[in-house]
């Protein structure tokens, strides 16, 4: 028999979950549904996101960081869905942050099965809670949200720094923005899709342009979401100061002398734990009125219909898509 929650929320016993099986290959079934550890708390997930990079990947038969090589297939079910909110249904023993009922979001999933799913099991620094006047919907991409963010720390203080934006999916979208929050005085940010652009500007996000329009624009700081070696290596022609790469970088870049005599400062993204001042930061972040996370949530497709929502990201139609894995199997 299902329990229920002291708010009332039904814990049923199995679950529907996607899982990927090879390229363009998946299937929906039915298990049971996890149970908790004692450091972990069962979440129904309310909407889960694509994550385009990782969604096309996985279904195109690449491996996210090495094209050469397929992932490891079948994925482990509900991966790679990994931006995701909902409820807490069910606490471990040891879980003292959290307790049935909380509305959260996903921080990280490292490993084990993804939200693709209608529960998953999270330890609990894995999940923030939400403020009672966030949606679902805008707290579903908080993961990506902490990973820009983490990224644009890299440059320390933004206030009165010029700064260009390369790259207006998902993570350049939510980059102009904190650029702005932070107060960056010259914000730019530049793409080849003139579709992104005309969203960007459209949505007022933050001046966007073709990057054939920049001329000989300088900037102080330069912050890549493509990871290609064409918008890197733009930026290195135009940043004097620091360039941060949060895309996934496949190809070689050239640092040569001109960048060493201008003192240019070339920088990856640096993963790291997300501290108790780092969740205070993206809270401030995503309660801002100048921050807009739900327009990143452009179509809807029902979970069944998963390959249809991976068209869309490959055909760029969608920035992001979304489901509701327990309502619209």
């Amino acid at each position: 028999m299902p329990t229920t929650s002291p708010v009332g929320s039904p814990i049923a016993e199995s679950m529907k979950v996607l899982q990927i099986t090879g390229p363009d290959t998946y299937h929906i079934f039915e298990t049971a549904v996890p149970v908790p550890a004692a450091n972990e708390a069962l979440v129904r997930i309310e909407v889960v996101t694509t994550c385009p990079r990782w969604d096309i990947n996985m279904m195109a038969g690449r491996d996210m960081f090495d094209y050469s090589q397929p992932p490891a297939y079948p994925l482990e079910p509900g991966q790679p869905g990994h931006e995701a909110a909902g409820v807490v249904v069910a606490v471990g023993a040891h879980v003292t942050g959290l307790k049935v009922g909380d509305r959260v979001a996903a921080l990280e999933h490292l490993s084990g099965p993804g939200a693709y799913a209608e529960y998953v099991c999270y330890k609990e620094p894995e999940l923030i809670r939400l403020p009672d006047n966030v949606t679902f919907e805008q707290a579903a991409p908080i993961e990506l949200l902490k990973c820009v963010l983490l990224g644009m720390s890299q440059f320390g203080d933004l206030r009165g720094r010029s700064i260009v934006i390369s790259g207006l999916g998902p993570a350049g979208m939510l980059a102009i923005q904190l650029a702005r929050i932070w107060g960056a005085s010259e914000i730019v940010g530049v793409d080849v899709s003139q579709t992104r652009i005309n969203e960007v500007n459209r949505l007022g996000l933050g001046a966007a342009v073709h990057a054939d329009e920049l001329g000989d624009r300088v900037f102080e700081l330069g912050y890549d979401c493509v990871g290609a070696a064409a918008s890197i290596q733009s930026l290195l022609g135009r940043v004097r100061d620091h360039v941060v790469v949060f895309g996934v970088l496949r190809d070689q870049v050239q640092f040569g002398p001109e960048q060493w005599l201008r003192g240019t400062k070339l920088e990856a993204y640096r993963y790291r734990p997300f501290e108790r001042r780092d969740r205070k930061l993206l809270l401030d972040a995503l309660a801002h009125k100048g921050l807009n996370t739900a327009c990143l949530l452009t179509h809807h497709v029902p979970f069944s219909r998963y390959g249809e929502a991976v068209a869309l990201l490959k055909s760029q139609e969608a920035i992001k898509v979304y489901t509701y894995p327990g309502r619209d199997l």
